[in-house]
C-alpha cells in the first residue's frame, strides 16, 4: 500500500486544532477551556468519575488532570468528595454553578459544530461519527507506555492493523449526543 499525504494522522490532528481553536474562542467570554468543558460533560453524564479516571480518558498524567479539576473545583463548578468504597478516591460531581455553566457551553459548542460540520450531508456525518468512535475506543483499549508499539489487547505480539483488518464491518448505528459515547 502507498503512503497517503497528507497523512491521516496529521488530518485529524490538523481537524482537531481547528475545531479546538474556534471552540476555545467562542468559550472565551465563559471562562472556560475545551477540555474543561469537556470534563463538566463527561462528569453531567457519569457522576462520580475521579481525576485518575479522566486523565486516563484525556491521555494526560494524573498531575495535569489534578491541576485542571483543581481550578474547576476553586471555581465551584465541580465538587469532590471521598469515594465509599475507598475513602482514598476523590469522586467528583457537577455543582449547580457547573451545571448552569455546562448549559451555557453546550449551545455554543452545537453552534460551533453545526457550522463546522454543515458542508457534510446527514449519512456521511453519520459514518463519519461512527468511525471515530470505534477508532477513539481501539486506541483506549491499546494504549501502552509512551514508545511502546500498539497492541490488541489480549494478544500479545498481534499487531493492531491486523486486528483491524480482521473486524467485521461497523455495524451503523443512530448518531448521539455526546462527548465521546
Amino acid at each position: 500500500m502507498s503512503r497517503l499525504r497528507p497523512g491521516t494522522i496529521y488530518l485529524l490532528h490538523q481537524t482537531s486544532q481547528a475545531l479546538r481553536s474556534r471552540l476555545e474562542h467562542a468559550f472565551r467570554g465563559l471562562g472556560v477551556t475545551g477540555i474543561q468543558y469537556t470534563i463538566l460533560g463527561l462528569l453531567d453524564a457519569h457522576a462520580g468519575l475521579s481525576s485518575a479516571e479522566l486523565s486516563r480518558r484525556f491521555f494526560v498524567t494524573p498531575q495535569t488532570m489534578n491541576q485542571i479539576v483543581a481550578g474547576m473545583t476553586q471555581r465551584g463548578l465541580i465538587a469532590r468528595a471521598s469515594s465509599p468504597s475507598n475513602r482514598r478516591i476523590l469522586e467528583m460531581t457537577l455543582t449547580e454553578v457547573g451545571r448552569d455553566l455546562l448549559a451555557r457551553c453546550e449551545l455554543i459548542a452545537d453552534s460551533v459544530e453545526t457550522e463546522a460540520l454543515s458542508l457534510l450531508p446527514e449519512p456521511q456525518l453519520t459514518q463519519m461519527r461512527a468511525t471515530l468512535r470505534l477508532l477513539l475506543q481501539q486506541l483506549r483499549m491499546c494504549a501502552q507506555g509512551p514508545g511502546e508499539e500498539l497492541r490488541a489487547p489480549g494478544a500479545p505480539g498481534q499487531d493492531l492493523r491486523a486486528t483491524i483488518q480482521a473486524r467485521p464491518a461497523l455495524q451503523r448505528s443512530a448518531p448521539g449526543r455526546g462527548s465521546d459515547e
